[in-house]
């Protein structure tokens, strides 16, 4: 694990000195479970912490980067941090069986031991047991930094177990000065939307070849439900994609704040959403184009009102 600066995630800044100061008061506990959306640091809100946890001449809350065990973090290899990720899809009990073992004796560096598991989640049963069996009688001087993105999929008993600190997403103008600041080029605003408040995600999308294409994608749809163009084109495109909720949601968005729709028109159109979202994943084939084809109809007779006002804004 490297060793991670709070500067470059500046939306953690306030998380981060909170929990400090829990540390700083003895009030932070010995399991703690950091949650919230994928893509908005809570392994490196994790790391940040662990790295104050392991230091030996913390400044200012902050781990100091110069001690020995600062170094060792930012080699990677320090003796006294374990971090365990799911191999393939689950976190099995061998892994807990790891954290289980590297809990035992005295630290090497004569400090706290901490054990990050990433994606906790996606732990097995029997691995959720053994880790319960840890969570009830705590050893000394560890700490254990849960992270996951879907905490109502974790045992009851586990959750009862530990501190919880939850990362809400990001308001967009929040999100969008962010972004601006990391980034040169021009940011369309569907990277907001995409992105649920999420920085780390919201970065990867504008860094990634998908960009463009989406870009693109959301543009030719766009054209062709307000101008009611021929469907069939679009329609072998579209049955590929797995975020379709995501580009149906972003368009209603932007028929709405473009004062494209009237108080009835977007109601329809997001009932339509709803029940379109709600059936998604079990439609399936033949099927799926039926629905995508269907939904995309109704809009386009919905927006046949807007589309014969090209003066309206």
């Amino acid at each position: 694990m490297a060793l991670v600066q709070l500067h470059n995630y500046p939306w953690l800044a306030e998380s981060f000195d909170k929990l400090s100061l829990l540390y700083q008061q003895q009030r932070l506990a010995h399991a703690l479970l950091l949650s919230g959306p994928e893509g908005m640091g809570k392994f490196e809100l994790a790391q940040l912490l662990g790295a104050l946890l392991l230091c030996k001449s913390p400044h200012a809350g902050q781990h100091c980067g110069q001690c020995k065990s600062c170094l060792l973090l930012a080699a990677g290899n320090h003796p006294d941090l374990l971090l365990l990720q799911p191999e393939g899809t689950s976190l099995g009990v061998d892994e807990i069986r790891r954290l289980t073992d590297f809990t035992q004796g005295r630290a090497q560096q004569h400090g706290h031991k901490v054990i990050i598991v990433r994606h906790a989640e996606r732990m097995t049963e029997a691995a959720a047991n053994a880790l319960l069996k840890t969570l009830e009688e705590p050893p000394a001087g560890c700490f254990l930094l849960l992270c996951t993105a879907q905490a109502q999929r974790l045992k009851p008993t586990i959750l009862s177990r530990c501190q919880r600190w939850a990362l809400a997403p990001l308001a967009p103008q929040a999100l969008a000065d962010y972004l601006a600041a990391q980034h040169s080029g021009p940011i369309a605003d569907f990277i907001i939307s995409f992105s649920g408040g999420a920085p780390l995600k919201a970065m990867a999308l504008l860094q990634s070849d998908q960009y463009a294409t989406l870009d693109t994608l959301l543009q030719q749809l766009f054209t062709v439900l307000l101008q009611r163009q021929p469907l069939q084109p679009m329609l072998k495109t579209l049955e590929g994609r797995t975020d379709l909720s995501l580009i149906l949601s972003y368009l209603l968005h932007k028929f709405s704040s473009e004062q494209r729709l009237g108080a009835q028109q977007l109601q329809t159109m997001q009932q339509s959403l709803i029940r379109f979202c709600r059936d998604e994943q079990h439609i399936l084939g033949q099927n799926k184009s039926l629905a995508i084809s269907a939904i995309l109809s109704e809009w386009q007779q919905l927006l046949a009102p807007a589309r014969a006002q090209p003066g309206r804004r």
